[in-house]
């Protein structure tokens, strides 16, 4: 399957295919019907899709659900792996998984489970390998094959490669497969950047967040990128032309945050809030630093509460640098754990 940005189906497959909004690497629920009229279900994440077949990894392997058959479809919560509240029983690999639908880079490719993402020039999470299961191969010599490939696919596209490695809280990047057979090939945790070293995914009960303050300013919630709005997200965050707005924009459904200043009408706080089924994404949330300390941040958490609540979210993720103890204490206020960490791990100059 070759890399690619989005699956954008047109308004006639819309309304003629049950299937056509399902996002890809989603977890799903297909109803198919087939000869004699015998109707099943199908559960899985949708790996693929050509014009003719939905592509699901189940439990027991790929299936290949000719479109025609199906009836019904539609996206569900990732599988439950342990008991507890909805935001801590998810595995890691299905959390990151959903924080990059949440965070979709401009072009995209699997290599077995693992992702190729690139954003040239904007964050991370959009230009690196995120490294989930295996790159269906063994390990060992295989995952040299799999890096190389990698190598040549960014190479390609001017980059450098990058890797996402993720592990429980506090793990050893030497302790996993992957990370010490990057590190054998000169790769550098964190890339000489704090805020790479270590990234926290955190997790929270929607239910969780505090109701807003009796005199708390209003927050404006859009479904629309405004230039306002970028232009105040930007005050935070160095944009790429092009590449930042199709980032932002890239989810299958995402609504932005702001709070405005009664006195100057500009924007001084902002956050982005990915939907998915069961599951709210917060991203990029930003203050104006000379309004800080005055509950804006708040206010604007209690909104996304609000809305993952109204939309039958019971679980919000968000993921925050290591290093920034003053934006985790924040988090933790008002709910949040550590589910898991990740590091990027860097290819060495040539």
């Amino acid at each position: 399957m070759t890399g690619s940005a989005r699956n954008h189906p047109t308004d006639r497959t819309q309304v003629t295919d049950p299937s056509a909004r399902l996002t890809e690497g989603s977890r799903v629920v297909v109803r198919r019907r087939l000869v004699g009229r015998e109707v099943t279900d199908v559960i899985g994440h949708l790996a693929g899709r050509t014009e003719e077949l939905l592509l699901i990894d189940t439990a027991t392997g790929r299936v290949e659900v000719p479109r025609g058959e199906v009836v019904a479809a539609k996206p569900i919560p990732p599988r439950p792996t342990r008991p507890g509240p909805a935001h801590l029983r998810i595995s890691i690999d299905d959390l990151a998984l959903l924080g990059a639908q949440g965070w979709v880079a401009v072009e995209q490719a699997p290599l077995g489970s693992w992702l190729l993402r690139s954003a040239p020039g904007y964050t991370g999470r959009a230009n690196s390998v995120l490294v989930v299961g295996d790159p269906g191969q063994s390990l060992d010599e295989a995952v040299d094959e799999a890096v190389e490939h990698c190598e040549r696919w960014y190479a390609d596209r001017g980059q450098r490669t990058m890797f996402q490695v993720n592990g429980r809280t506090g793990f050893a990047v030497p302790d996993d497969p992957v990370g010490a057979r990057l590190l054998e090939r000169g790769y550098v945790a964190g890339g000489g950047r704090h805020d790479w070293d270590r990234v926290f995914v955190m997790t929270g009960p929607s239910s969780g967040i505090p109701a807003p303050a009796p005199d708390a300013p209003p927050v404006e919630v859009g479904d629309t990128l405004t230039e306002e709005w970028l232009l105040a997200y930007s005050e935070g965050r160095t944009p790429v032309p092009g590449i930042t707005e199709a980032v932002l924009t890239g989810s299958e459904q995402q609504l932005f945050l702001s709070v405005r200043d009664e006195e100057s009408g500009r924007l001084i706080a902002v956050t982005r809030l990915a939907l998915h089924t069961g599951w709210a994404g917060v991203f990029g949330l930003w203050v104006h630093p000379e309004h800080r300390r005055r509950g804006l941040a708040r206010a604007v958490m209690a909104a996304a509460g609000r809305i993952a609540r109204e939309g039958r979210m019971p679980a919000i993720y968000l993921q925050v640098s290591g290093d920034n103890d003053p934006a985790i204490r924040f988090y933790e206020g008002l709910g949040f754990t550590v589910h898991h960490e990740y590091t990027y791990l860097v290819q060495p100059p040539a």
